[in-house]
C-alpha cells in the first residue's frame, strides 16, 4: 500500500502543467527535429557502429578537469562517462545518477557527436545548470532523470538537431523493437568504441523483468533486451532509447541500470521519457526554441 501510495503521488508529480497549456502558450519556434528514414538497425554490446548523423542528438557528457597538466585534462575532457540526447538548443537530457556529487563546473558536453576522436567541427559546451527531477533516490534509480542545461546555446548546422519527445501517454507494448546509442564498452571488460553505436533490443513486460532485478521495476521504466550479447553497457548510462513512430525516431527512453551487460534473458532498464514530459518543458522554458513533441509538432 505504502508503494502503491509512493507511485501515484510521484506520478501527480511528474505531470505538473498539462502538454496542452504549455504547448498553447509557447510561442517559441519549433527546435530542427531529426528524422532518420534508414530503418532501426542491428548494430553498445552485439551492435557496431551507426552511420554519421543516423542519431544527430546522440551526446556525450564529459568531465571538466581542474587539475593537471594541459595533456592529461585533454585527455579527461575527450573521454566521455555518460551519453546525452539534446533536446533544444541548449538542454540536453541524462540520466540523473550522471550527475550525483557534480556541480555545473563540473560538466561539459559534446552536443552532436559522432568519432571521440575527431576534434574538427565540434561543439563542446560547458553546461550552466543541471537539474535532477526532484523525486530521484539513487539507491533505487527511481526517476533516473536529469536535464544539463549549456552555458550558450548550440549551433545548428548539417548533422546537429533535437530528439523528438514521446507524447505522456505513449504506451510500448512487448516485443516492440526500439534502439539505443552510445560510447558505452563494446563488452563488460572491454573497450570502448571511437564512434557512436547502437543496437537493437526487443521491449519487454515489466512483469517478465522483475525477477532479474532486486529493485523494483516501476511503471516510469521501460525494460529492453534480454537478448545475449546485446544490450547498453558500462559508459552508456544516460544514452537514448528510441523508437521508430510513423517514421519518426522518439526518444522513448534514457539509460538507467542494469545488470552487467548483455547477460542471456537480463533485460536493461530504461526511465520512461513519456513519464516526464510535462516536466521537461517546464525545465527547458530557457531555450530560444521549443522541444519537438511526437503528434504536436
Amino acid at each position: 500500500m505504502i508503494a502503491a501510495i509512493c507511485v501515484l503521488c510521484c506520478l501527480q508529480l511528474i505531470r505538473g502543467i498539462p502538454l496542452e497549456q504549455i504547448s498553447e502558450a509557447d510561442t517559441r519556434p519549433l527546435c530542427p527535429c531529426g528524422d532518420d528514414d534508414s530503418s532501426l538497425n542491428t548494430r553498445v554490446v552485439g551492435g557496431h557502429a551507426a552511420s554519421r548523423h543516423q542519431f544527430p542528438y546522440a551526446s556525450s557528457i564529459l568531465f571538466r578537469p581542474h587539475f593537471g597538466d594541459r595533456e592529461l585534462r585533454e585527455f579527461i575532457r575527450s573521454t566521455p562517462f555518460c551519453g546525452g540526447t539534446l533536446i533544444t538548443d541548449r538542454h540536453v537530457i541524462t540520466a540523473a545518477h550522471c550527475l550525483k556529487e557534480r556541480f555545473p563546473e563540473d560538466i561539459a558536453v559534446d552536443v552532436g557527436d559522432y568519432s571521440l576522436k575527431e576534434k574538427r567541427g565540434k561543439q563542446i559546451l560547458n553546461s550552466r545548470n543541471l537539474t535532477r527531477f526532484p523525486e530521484y533516490i539513487k539507491t533505487s534509480f527511481h526517476t533516473d532523470i536529469a536535464i544539463v542545461e549549456l552555458e550558450h546555446p548550440v549551433q545548428f548546422r548539417s548533422g546537429l538537431m533535437t530528439a523528438r519527445l514521446p507524447p505522456p501517454d505513449l504506451d510500448l507494448k512487448p516485443g516492440t523493437t526500439v534502439s539505443v546509442y552510445g560510447w558505452g564498452r563494446l563488452s563488460y571488460y572491454g573497450d570502448h568504441p571511437d564512434v557512436l553505436n547502437s543496437v537493437d533490443l526487443p521491449v519487454v513486460d515489466s512483469k517478465q523483468c522483475q525477477p532479474k532485478f532486486v529493485s523494483r521495476i516501476e511503471p516510469a521504466m521501460i525494460c529492453a533486451g534480454g537478448q545475449k550479447g546485446k544490450d547498453a553497457c558500462i559508459g552508456d548510462s544516460g544514452s537514448g532509447l528510441v523508437v521508430r513512430l510513423d517514421n519518426k525516431f522518439v526518444l522513448c527512453g534514457v539509460v538507467s541500470f542494469g545488470r552487467r551487460c548483455a547477460l542471456p534473458d537480463v533485460p536493461g532498464v530504461y526511465t520512461r521519457v513519456s513519464s516526464f514530459v510535462d516536466w521537461i518543458l517546464k525545465q527547458t522554458q530557457s531555450a530560444s526554441c521549443r522541444p519537438c513533441v511526437y503528434g504536436k509538432s
